[in-house]
């Protein structure tokens, strides 16, 4: 009898044993209903925290419930300055990431930069499109990471408080607030003394006259209330910000084809409405700025011919350090423009 209950007992727990190494391998495998962790750096009410919510939805829906996204907000996970690393560690599976974070890495990715090589946010996807979008996923790829889909974020502007940009001349004498090296380089070109002031306190720095004017998109003025402290706005559309969302390469190896067949279909959608959004938000801005006051110009193509002639620099001293990835990407955004 006590052998027997011996028995039953090492039985038992044998059967216990199988049940905890199942469920641990089951929670244990990328891409299940257990959470896939997603850092995001923007605020949940932002415009693109809440597509970054839909995306969630439909990787959920595409993959019949296999797959969950678990989204960190507000850099709760890892800030601006961390997620390339943490992508490429593979600290978290999937992050949105400023491209220009890659360009310490990969010089060729400030093509976004670039002053004047898009127009719009047609031709930004046509870019993509017509093969930019295969070579940087390949340059990505020997860093670790994957893309799944790229985030327009909007065009930049010139904004300034002392008189109307028509010509690279009218720059000349102005102290601008720039957001990169990229950007300073653009402004350098047109006679500008470029600074750079983190966004919080731009709205103090413009007020108090410390720089006269800036570069920045036209959602972001509104909302950081720029339009206040500016009386002018050339539209221009001379750089755009791009974001992208990628994941961990081995991560992303290491899933089920079907799985990584519904996240791909689920960020083909969230591209697409993303850029849509985008473009919205940049036609509603234009209303508020030219509502709040702001005299606005609009370049018009001899002008813009001007500012492409006069920011060759910048487009020469981006040449000079992407390399031979940058030689092959600014071919077919040129291609765009003829």
């Amino acid at each position: 009898m006590t052998a027997m209950l011996n028995d039953a007992r090492s039985i038992a727990r044998y059967v216990l044993c199988l049940c905890f190494t199942a469920l641990f391998c089951l929670c244990a495998q990328p891409g299940t209903a257990a959470g896939i962790k997603l850092s995001n750096q923007f605020p949940p009410a932002h415009h693109l925290s809440k597509s970054l919510l839909v995306f969630a939805e439909k990787v959920k829906e595409y993959s019949g419930g296999e797959l969950s996204v678990e989204i960190f907000d507000s850099g709760s996970l890892f800030r601006d300055e961390e997620i390339v690393r943490a992508i490429r560690s593979g600290s978290v599976e999937i992050g949105l990431v400023p491209v220009n974070k890659w360009s310490g890495i990969l010089p060729a990715v400030d093509v976004f930069e670039v002053p004047f090589i898009f127009r719009d946010f047609s031709s930004l996807a046509a870019f993509l499109q017509n093969g930019a979008a295969a070579l940087l996923d390949e340059a990505f790829s020997t860093y670790g990471a994957k893309v799944l889909f790229w985030v327009d974020y909007g065009y930049v502007q010139f904004f300034n408080s002392k008189r109307p940009l028509k010509t690279p001349a009218d720059f000349k004498g102005l102290t601008m607030r720039s957001f990169s090296a990229g950007d300073q380089e653009i402004l350098k070109s047109l006679g500008a003394a470029p600074t750079i002031i983190s966004s919080s306190e731009l709205y103090l720095a413009l007020q108090r006259g410390t720089v006269d004017g800036s570069t920045t998109g036209m959602p972001a003025a509104v909302a950081r209330k720029i339009i206040e402290v500016q009386k002018y706005m050339t539209l221009s559309n001379y750089s755009t910000a791009e974001f992208l969302v990628q994941a961990n390469l081995k991560w992303w190896s290491g899933l089920p084809e079907a799985q990584r067949q519904a996240i791909l279909r689920a960020s083909a959608d969230v591209e697409r409405l993303i850029r849509e959004e985008a473009a919205a938000s940049d036609a509603a801005a234009f209303k508020s700025i030219n509502a709040a006051g702001l005299t606005t110009h609009i370049l018009s193509e001899a002008e813009r011919a001007e500012f492409v002639k006069a920011t060759q620099p910048a487009r020469a001293a981006y040449l000079k350090k992407s390399g031979a990835l940058g030689a092959r990407l600014l071919p077919i955004a040129d291609a765009l423009n003829k």
